[in-house]
């Protein structure tokens, strides 16, 4: 398998001045005509960006010519310059959206993962004019795992997530409790401090542990140490003592609605791929899809969150079908 850490000569790094801040992004593909932007989700303080395509980046280059980059606070492009900002989805979606509109790169592909999702979905309903297409990749943030859908009964409270019965409003995914401090979407106290704990803290999103590499995580422990200490230092203790996970949910709403409310305003042809044992939840997700009008959903089997790590071939073959495909094109 070709990767971006053993084909290093296959892709550009490069770095960038997007609204004043230095950004990191790669580039390959350079011979086909039709763009293609990646757009990572969150990383709660481990920093990880744009590499975590490392299975999936130069495979979809052989088709498409290929972006990904590494949003604000994450990997090596710089932090918001509001000290309250980090982490924050809208923030990050502009400064995708400034990066889309420097590089006169649209109407593209857009695939986002996660809070990535979150982006790409802003991006298609605020700025339709950029999008050709629209995957999202297992994205809780975008369906509002454990957030009450309007005109929902109280008698609808419960949802299953990663085999656990959950009631609405809780917040807290089971995972929570591998690897954040309770009550927070914050690391365990020295849990990025340790390459062990790093390998721990990312096994908790796939399935295929194969995929957690040596190589991975030499590039997690760079981020780390740029990052870990930042973010604790602005989202650690005093950042949660005034902040519960539910108001850190307010962020995945605009004009008054959560983006789930919202994603029917898409016109832009939607492939939905999501990991069967992801967990966000599998049952969230295909309510979000529901409300999509022009979409199609793959639920990939023996796949968590990271789905595109633990399924990497089918991932690969669907985005390539799902954006090579003329109907809709």
């Amino acid at each position: 398998m070709e990767t971006l850490f053993n084909s290093p000569e296959k892709y550009k790094k490069h770095d960038k001045i997007v609204d004043g801040y230095k950004t990191h992004f790669i580039e390959g593909g350079f011979d086909n005509n039709a763009h293609l932007l990646l757009v990572h989700g969150g990383s709660a303080a481990l920093g990880a960006g744009l590499y975590r395509w490392w299975p999936t980046f130069l495979p979809l280059c052989k088709h498409f010519h290929t972006f990904a980059i590494d949003e604000l606070g994450h990997g090596f492009t710089d932090p918001p310059r509001k000290e309250e900002d980090l982490g924050n989805v809208r923030v990050r979606a502009q400064h995708v959206i400034d990066f889309i509109d420097q590089e006169n790169l649209g109407p593209l592909y857009l695939l986002g993962q996660s809070q990535g999702g979150w982006i790409v979905t802003f991006i298609s309903i605020t700025r339709p004019d950029l999008v050709r297409k629209l995957i999202l990749v297992d994205s809780g943030s975008t369906a509002g795992s454990l957030v009450k859908n309007e005109g929902e009964a109280d008698s609808q409270k419960i949802q299953e997530i990663d085999g656990e019965k959950m009631e609405i409003g809780s917040w807290e995914l089971p995972y929570f409790k591998k690897i954040f401090e309770p009550g927070t979407m914050m690391p365990k106290i020295g849990m990025l401090e340790t390459r062990s704990g790093i390998r721990e803290y990312t096994e908790a999103f796939s399935s295929n542990h194969t995929m957690v590499t040596d190589e991975y995580i030499d590039y997690l422990e760079k981020t780390s140490k740029r990052w870990t200490k930042y973010y604790n230092e602005r989202r650690g203790k005093n950042f949660w003592s005034k902040t519960n996970v539910a108001g850190q949910h307010d962020m995945y709403s605009f004009d008054g609605k959560h983006i789930r409310e919202q994603v029917h305003k898409i016109k832009a042809p939607t492939l939905f791929i999501a990991g069967k044992n992801s967990c966000k939840g599998i049952d969230p997700q295909f309510q979000l899809y529901k409300k999509m009008a022009n979409a199609q959903m793959h639920v990939l089997n023996q796949a968590n969150h990271f789905c595109w790590w633990d399924q990497w071939q089918d991932f690969n073959d669907l985005v390539i079908w799902f954006l090579g495909r003329t109907q809709n094109n």
